[in-house]
């Protein structure tokens, strides 16, 4: 099994999955990335990996996710504001009110990204 390293947030979150499930888990791979953690899975040199929902649609038909359990799942949040002082208020805003509104969250979804506020 292939995981992100502790230091980076995928690798926390893999490590707070794994104490939820109360399993110890050695990998034979700890990456600097998810992107790398991919990359081990769909080269056959691991063969499996803990990633985001993301990462596996991402990777088109050279990999299939498994749900983790809600109940040991870890839900990543991805904060939206606009500067303080931003150079564009105007822009920011925009497109803040783009991403919350229903085409922006249909195309987050499209990604594999939850609504917002979930």
């Amino acid at each position: 099994m292939a995981v992100c390293a502790s230091d980076v947030p995928c690798g926390k979150y893999t490590q707070e999955v794994f104490k939820n499930a109360g399993v110890t888990v050695h990998p034979v791979s700890e990456e600097t990335s998810v992107s790398s953690v991919v990359t081990k899975v769909t080269l056959g040199e691991a063969d499996a990996g803990v990633v985001y929902t993301t990462d596996v649609k991402a990777a088109g038909d050279k990999a299939a996710g498994v749900v983790i359990p809600a109940d040991q799942n870890v839900t990543a949040d991805y904060p939206i504001v606009a500067l303080k002082d931003a150079p564009n208020k105007d822009g920011a805003n925009a497109f803040i009110s783009y991403v919350l509104s229903s085409a922006g969250q249909k195309v987050l979804k499209s990604f594999g990204f939850l609504p917002a506020g979930k």
